[in-house]
C-alpha cells in the first residue's frame, strides 16, 4: 500500500499537471529529491497525476449505437492522448509512458462484444502510434480474456513474426504459481501480462451486476487472471487487492476509455437496449479517478432512463478500497476536465453521483 501523505505527495502535487514532463522521470526527479528520507521505498511508481481525468467529446462520431465511425474515433482518442499529454501529436503522447524497448499490452476488453467491446479502430490505431515510436510490432500485444469475444468484437488472433499479435489467455495459458487471496482464493496470473513490460488499459464504461460498474480498475483485476468467479464473492476486496499487485499495478501506464457508447444497464455482457450513444473519449494515469468518471457517465444515461443512481442498488464500494490502498484518487480529488468538439478545457464537476457514497471516508 502506498502511503499518499508526507513530502514526497506534497511534491507530487505541486507539480504542474501540463508541463510536458515525462511520468518516469518526473518519479525518477521526485524521488531523487527526497534521497536520504526515512520513507519506505516504494514497490511501485505512484502516480504523477492522481485524480486527474481528460475527457473529448464529439457526438457525431456516432451514428447510432450501433455504428461508430472508426476513424473519427481514431482522431477523438489523439485529441485526448494530446490534450491530456499537453502534446502536439498523439506519438510523443504515449512516449511520454512507454519507450521502444517496451514489450506493450494493449488490454481490451472485448467481452461485451458484439455490440460493446473497445473498439478494434482504437487499439489498432494505438498500435500504429507505438510502431511509429519504434515499438517493435512483435512487441505490441493485443489481448483480453475470452477468445470467442475478441472475435465477435472483431479481435482475431493471431502470432506471427514481424505482426502485432492478437492473443487471448485460454490460448497461451497461465502462469503456474498461484498467489493467494485469502486461506480458500487463489490466482493465476495470465502469460501475456507477464511477458509484456508496459499494459495499456483500454476500458469501456458498463453497468455490472455485481461491482456496480465496470470501467479501468477490473478491467485489469478480473481481466488478467483464471479462476475469475471465485472471487465474485468478494468482488470489491479482490479488485483493489488485484490491481495493487505488481504483476498488474507496476506495468499499467495509462488508462484509456472508449465511451463513444455507455452501457448503463444489464452490465457486464451487453444489451443492446440499454447501449447509448455517447461520443467520447477519456484518458487517465489513474484508475480509480477514471472509474469514478464511468461511474458518472453510467449514472447520466441511467438518470436520462428513469433508473436510480447504481450506488442506490449495487454500490461500486471498490472505488473506496482502492483509493484507500493507494491505486489512485478519492472522490474529493478528483479533476475532471472537457473538451467538447474541439472547444476550450473546461472543468467538469460530476452530477450524477450520490454525495453520500462519493464522500464516504
Amino acid at each position: 500500500m502506498v502511503n499518499r501523505a508526507g513530502p514526497f505527495f506534497d511534491l507530487l502535487a505541486a507539480q504542474p499537471s501540463n508541463e510536458g514532463v515525462r511520468r518516469r522521470d518526473f518519479i525518477a526527479t521526485s524521488a531523487g529529491a527526497l534521497a536520504g528520507s526515512t520513507l519506505p521505498a516504494l514497490a511501485q511508481e505512484p502516480l504523477a497525476r492522481p485524480g486527474e481525468v481528460l475527457q473529448a467529446t464529439r457526438p457525431s462520431v456516432v451514428r447510432s449505437r450501433d455504428d461508430v465511425d472508426g476513424a473519427a474515433a481514431g482522431r477523438l482518442m489523439d485529441e485526448a492522448l494530446m490534450a491530456f499529454s499537453g502534446k502536439r501529436d498523439p506519438v510523443a503522447a504515449l512516449a511520454e509512458y512507454v519507450d521502444p524497448e517496451d514489450v506493450v499490452g494493449l488490454k481490451v476488453n472485448a467481452l461485451a462484444s458484439p455490440g460493446h467491446p473497445f473498439l478494434p479502430a482504437l487499439a489498432w490505431r494505438l498500435a500504429e502510434h507505438l510502431m511509429t515510436l519504434g515499438v517493435p510490432p512483435y512487441n505490441i500485444i493485443v489481448y483480453d480474456q475470452y477468445g470467442d469475444r475478441m472475435r465477435k468484437g472483431g479481435y482475431r488472433y493471431r502470432d506471427r513474426k514481424g505482426h502485432v499479435r492478437v492473443l487471448y489467455h485460454r490460448r497461451v495459458g497461465y502462469v503456474r504459481k498461484s498467489v493467494h487471496f485469502d486461506k480458500v482464493r487463489a490466482l493465476r496470473w495470465s502469460k501475456v501480462l507477464t511477458s509484456t513490460t508496459a499494459v495499456l488499459n483500454l476500458c469501456v464504461p458498463k453497468d455490472h451486476d455485481l461491482s456496480g460498474i465496470t470501467g479501468a480498475l477490473k478491467n485489469m483485476a478480473f481481466g488478467n487472471i483464471d479462476r475469475v468467479p471465485e472471487f465474485h464473492k468478494v468482488i470489491h476486496q479482490a479488485i483493489p487487492w488485484m490491481y495493487g499487485q505488481p504483476e498488474i499495478q507496476d506495468r499499467t501506464r495509462l488508462c484509456i476509455c472508449d465511451a463513444t457508447r455507455v452501457l448503463y444497464e444489464g452490465g457486464p455482457q451487453d444489451k443492446p437496449k440499454t447501449r447509448v450513444p455517447y461520443g467520447a473519449v477519456l484518458v487517465a494515469e489513474d484508475p480509480v479517478a477514471m472509474d469514478w468518471a464511468v461511474l458518472d457517465l453510467v449514472n447520466e444515461a441511467r438518470v436520462r432512463a428513469g433508473l436510480p443512481l447504481i450506488e442506490r442498488l449495487r454500490p461500486p464500494h471498490f472505488l473506496h478500497e482502492s483509493a484507500k490502498r493507494g491505486l489512485g484518487a478519492p472522490f474529493a480529488r478528483l479533476r475532471w476536465t472537457r473538451i467538447t468538439n474541439g472547444g476550450p478545457a473546461t472543468p467538469y464537476v460530476p452530477r450524477h453521483i450520490d454525495a453520500g457514497f462519493a464522500n464516504r471516508i
